[in-house]
C-alpha cells in the first residue's frame, strides 16, 4: 500500500513526475530505429494528393479541405521554418517524426501493460514497419499526427488508471480536445477514451483545482478552432474550401459564418462519401477488405497474435480491453462505410490499438514458451522491414514534382489548367512556393460543380484562353476534343468535317 507521502506525491500536479518511475531509454531507442528507417525512405520533396495540399496550406497558413486540421497546420507551419531541405521535405519529415512519437509511446504503453520490454519493442516496431503505417509516415499526411494524438491519450490514460496521477488525466483531456479541434473524426474515439478515464477508483482523489484544470486545459486545447474564422477573414493565398464558377473565379467559404464553420468542421464537404457502403454487398466487401488489410498490415502473423493478445488481455483486464475496443470500433465502422478512394489510409488509429493487442499476444509467447523460443518473434519486424521497404520507400519519388514543374513550364501564357486533386495542389505548390508560372491558373476539378464545368470550358474557349487538363477524361463536353500536348492535354473545339 502506498504511504501517505507517496499518495500525496501522486496527487500533485507535477508534470516532471509523470514518467519518473519508468525508464524510457528502450522506448527512445525503438522510436530512433523507426526514425532512421523513415529518414532513409522519406520523400525528398513535395509529394502528390493530400501531401501537396497540406504542405501548401501550412506554408501559407491557409485552409485545407474539411474538417480543416488547424493544430496540424499551425505546428507544421512552425516546423517548416527549419532550414532543412525544401518546404515539401520538411512537411514529409514532420509526418515521420509524428509517427516516431507514436512508436515510442506504444513501446512505453505496452511495457506498462505487460511488464516486459521485449514484447513492447517488437510490437511497436511491427507497427512502425507495417506497410500501411510506413507509407503514410514518409510523406506529408494528417494520419500520423492523429495517430500521435491517440497514442499520447492512451498512454496518459493508462498512467491515470493505474497510478491516479491527476496531471495524467488532465493531460489526456487536453490532448484529446486538441485532437477534436484538429479533426472531428477524433470524436469517434470518445466512447473508448471516456470509458478508460472513468473505469478507475482514482476519481475520489480529484479536488476542485483538478476539475478546474480539466476544464481549463480542455477549453484551451480547443482554441485552434479559432484558426478557421481568423484565417478565413485574412483571405490567405491558398484556400481549399469553396467553389469555382463558370468564369473560373473561386468563391471561398466564409468560415466566419457559424453555420459554414459547423458544416466545414463536420466534414460536410465530403458528405457524398458518408455511409456510402451501406448496401449489403458493398458493406460485406468493405469488411473483407478491411480484415485483409489488417492481416497484411501485420504481415499475417500479427493478426492471430493480436487475437490471442485480445483474448488474454480480456481475461486479465476486461475493462481495459473494452476501452481499447470502444476506441477502435466506431472509427472502424465509420471508415468501412466511407466511400472515398483513399479510405484504406484512414485506419492508422485502428492499427495503433491493434498493436496494443499484438503486444499482449507477444507477451503470452514469452509466458507460454521458453524465452529463447519466444525471442524468435523479434524476427517479425525485421522481416517486415525488408519486405515492405520496396513498397513504402519514397526516397527517390520525385516523379510527381517533376511532372508538375514540366506541365507549368510547357503551358502557353495565361493557360487555364483543369487538374485532378493530386495534380492541382502540387502545381500550385510550385507557383506559390517557387513563383513558377504564376500566369497559369490551376483549377482543382473537385471544386467545379458538374453543372458549371461545360460553361467554364465554353467561356475559356470563347475568350481564346488556352485550356488544358491533366487527365484525358477530366472534361466531357459536346463539341470539344482532347488533344495530347506535351505533358498535358489541350481542350479544343471539334473540327468541322463538312
Amino acid at each position: 500500500m502506498a504511504s501517505p507521502a507517496t499518495a500525496h506525491h501522486h496527487h500533485r500536479l507535477n508534470p516532471a513526475a509523470l514518467f519518473g518511475m519508468v525508464p524510457i531509454s528502450p522506448a527512445i531507442l525503438t522510436a530512433g530505429v523507426a526514425c532512421v528507417v523513415y529518414l532513409l525512405t522519406l520523400a525528398p520533396t513535395v509529394f502528390t494528393l493530400d501531401s501537396a495540399e497540406f504542405t501548401l496550406a501550412a506554408y501559407t497558413l491557409g485552409l485545407a479541405h474539411s474538417p480543416g486540421y488547424p493544430a496540424y497546420l499551425l505546428l507544421l507551419h512552425l516546423f517548416q521554418q527549419l532550414p532543412i531541405g525544401d518546404v515539401g521535405y520538411r512537411a514529409n519529415l514532420f509526418s515521420a517524426l509524428a509517427n516516431c512519437f507514436s512508436v515510442g509511446a506504444l513501446t512505453l504503453l505496452c511495457k506498462q501493460l505487460y511488464g516486459r520490454w521485449e514484447p513492447a519493442v517488437v510490437a511497436a516496431l511491427c507497427f512502425a514497419f507495417s506497410v500501411s503505417v510506413w507509407s503514410v509516415s514518409v510523406a506529408a499526411e494528417i494520419y500520423t499526427f492523429q495517430g500521435a494524438i491517440l497514442a499520447a491519450v492512451l498512454l496518459l490514460l493508462e498512467r491515470w488508471r493505474r497510478l491516479g496521477q491527476p496531471i495524467a488525466l488532465i493531460g489526456s483531456v487536453g490532448v484529446f480536445c486538441l485532437g477534436v479541434a484538429n479533426s472531428s473524426a477524433t470524436l469517434l474515439w470518445a466512447p473508448g477514451v471516456v470509458w478508460l478515464a472513468l473505469i478507475t477508483p482514482q476519481w475520489r482523489i480529484l479536488r476542485r483545482r483538478h476539475v478546474l484544470g480539466l476544464v481549463g486545459v480542455g477549453i484551451l486545447a480547443l482554441s485552434p478552432i479559432l484558426y478557421f474564422p481568423l484565417r478565413s477573414l485574412a483571405h490567405p493565398e491558398f484556400i481549399n474550401v469553396g467553389f469555382y464558377d463558370a468564369q473560373a473565379i473561386f468563391h471561398p467559404l466564409d468560415l466566419a459564418n457559424l453555420a459554414n464553420l459547423r458544416d466545414y468542421m463536420s466534414g460536410r464537404q465530403f458528405k457524398q462519401f458518408f455511409f456510402a457502403n451501406l448496401g449489403l454487398a458493398a458493406l460485406g466487401q468493405q469488411v473483407l477488405t478491411f480484415l485483409s488489410n489488417l492481416t497484411i498490415a501485420f504481415f499475417g502473423v500479427g493478426f492471430p497474435l493480436g487475437i490471442w493478445g485480445l483474448w488474454s488481455l480480456w481475461r486479465r483486464d476486461p475493462m481495459l480491453t473494452v476501452g481499447l475496443a470502444l476506441t477502435a470500433i466506431p472509427h472502424t465502422i465509420f471508415f468501412i462505410t466511407y466511400g472515398a478512394i483513399d479510405t484504406s489510409l484512414m485506419f492508422l488509429p485502428v492499427y495503433l490499438v491493434w498493436t496494443v493487442f499484438l503486444g499482449a499476444g507477444i507477451s503470452m509467447l514469452f509466458r507460454e514458451f521458453s524465452v529463447t523460443s519466444a525471442r524468435l518473434i523479434a524476427l517479425l519486424p525485421v522481416i517486415m522491414l525488408f519486405v515492405n521497404a520496396p513498397i513504402a520507400n519514397l526516397g527517390t519519388a520525385t516523379g510527381p514534382a517533376d511532372l508538375a514543374r514540366q506541365r507549368l513550364r510547357e503551358a502557353p501564357p495565361h493557360t487555364l489548367y483543369l487538374a485532378t486533386w493530386g495534380d492541382a495542389e502540387i502545381m500550385r505548390y510550385y507557383q506559390i512556393v517557387d513563383g513558377l508560372r504564376i500566369d497559369v491558373q490551376v483549377v482543382n476539378r473537385f471544386f467545379v460543380a458538374n453543372d458549371q464545368l461545360v460553361p467554364l470550358v465554353v467561356t475559356a474557349t470563347q475568350r481564346q484562353r488556352p485550356l488544358y487538363v491533366t487527365s484525358q477524361n477530366l472534361v466531357f463536353a459536346d463539341g470539344y476534343r482532347t488533344v495530347p500536348m506535351g505533358s498535358g492535354y489541350q481542350i479544343m473545339p471539334q473540327l468541322d468535317n463538312r
